[in-house]
């Protein structure tokens, strides 16, 4: 009788080492995760208090360069080579030649020679690993044969992280917030409460996202280089289309006599259309000569 006991016991005994273990790989996975979130707390914890030159500190680094260049495609490509060496990434990189005067001249007959005045130009957005910063920021002198313009800068974000790093504590850590929401949901309005969860739940994405952002652009500088050389000129024969374009005598011949033909003909067509006008024109002119004839003699003999 025991031993059927102990048989029936067996699945239940079972069942309960699966969840002991199963739930025991829940917490160790837990566990995980919250000692990642502790220290990069801590970490974003000791940033804060650190001196402002420290390394710990969490830095955007930004520069702006406007170079002047003998050659805008060498220069560029010399730049995007070295960036991608370091292992950056040429975020953008446009060359433009813009065309700054034009004149036309005669050439031959048929053929016109135009010179134009252009310049070359390129803007480049770079991402490059903070730790080569120096060497491509040292560099870009030696491209340049004359530099406009240099801006560097610092944005120090390491109390914006840390706030985000906070909110998300206050919002996993605090246990009268939760006891609140679990009672709330048990209340008459269960989906303004679910509202409200789901939108915290967002808030605490958001902000994680943007410390991965800010992370991100801590670890690569973002550099603006603008290059652009002296006016260079270019010089080419074109067709001149005028002349290309001039009707031929002959044809010029037959088009007038075409023209004129139909003159003739829109001519006689006119005076078909006005043949009433015409006859009464004519009626009206015999009418007046024999009045005029009759009274003529008459003057005459007084």
């Amino acid at each position: 009788m025991l031993t059927k006991k102990l048989l029936w016991l067996m699945p239940l005994l079972v069942l309960a080492s699966c969840g002991q273990s199963g739930s025991g790989n829940f917490e160790s996975a837990t566990n995980k995760s919250a000692t990642e979130a502790n220290n990069s707390d801590t970490s974003a914890i000791v940033a804060a208090t650190a001196p402002i030159n420290s390394p710990e500190r969490k830095v955007i680094h930004t520069a702006d360069f406007n170079c002047q260049v003998k050659d805008v495609f060498v220069a560029t490509t010399v730049l995007e080579n070295l960036v991608k060496s370091v292992g950056g990434i040429v975020q953008e990189s446009h060359i433009d030649n813009s065309a700054c005067e034009k004149q036309t001249s005669y050439y031959t007959a048929d053929s016109l020679r135009e010179t134009a005045t252009y310049t070359t130009t390129s803007r480049l957005t770079l991402r490059v690993p903070v730790f080569f910063l120096d060497s491509v920021v040292n560099a870009i002198p030696r491209l340049s044969s004359f530099i406009d313009s240099r801006t560097l800068k610092q944005n120090d974000v390491t109390y914006q992280y840390l706030a985000n790093v906070l909110k998300n504590q206050v919002g996993t850590n605090n246990n009268a917030v939760t006891k609140a929401m679990n009672l709330a949901k048990k209340s008459h309005e269960p989906i303004q409460v679910q509202n409200y969860d789901d939108s915290k739940q967002e808030q605490k994405i958001d902000r994680k996202i943007e410390n991965m952002n800010l992370s991100e652009n801590v670890a690569y500088a973002t550099l603006t280089v603008a290059f652009s050389q002296p006016e260079q000129v270019y010089i080419h024969t074109i067709v001149n289309a005028s002349h290309i374009a001039q009707t031929p005598l002959l044809l010029q011949c037959k088009s007038a006599l075409n023209t004129g033909w139909e003159l003739l003909m829109a001519f006689f067509v006119f005076m078909i259309k006005i043949w009433p006008l015409l006859i009464f024109g004519l009626i009206a002119v015999v009418i007046y000569k024999k009045v005029f004839h009759r009274r003529l003699p008459i003057k005459k003999m007084a």
